[in-house]
């Protein structure tokens, strides 16, 4: 499977927030989660979609605390 970026999701995924724990792991959030000693969590605990089940998704570069990213799609007008 070809290894994509996680910015090539983007456009798949609905707003929320986007995070990969220390494990390499991306996961996508509806609202923004907590960060906690090895991964993130949502505010409700069956928040979080593990993408990496379903893609091949290159690490973050940096350390894993770093990796938060929201995910919003603006409205052309």
């Amino acid at each position: 499977m070809k290894q994509i970026m996680i910015y090539d999701l983007f456009p798949l995924l609905k707003d929320g927030w986007v995070a990969m724990d220390n494990n390499g792991s991306w996961w996508w959030y509806k609202s923004k989660p907590i960060k906690c000693s090895s991964a993130w969590f949502g505010r409700i605990m069956a928040e979080g979609t593990k993408l990496s089940y379903s893609f091949n998704i290159a690490t973050f570069d940096g350390d894993w605390k770093d990796s938060l990213i929201k995910v919003e799609h603006k409205e052309e007008e």
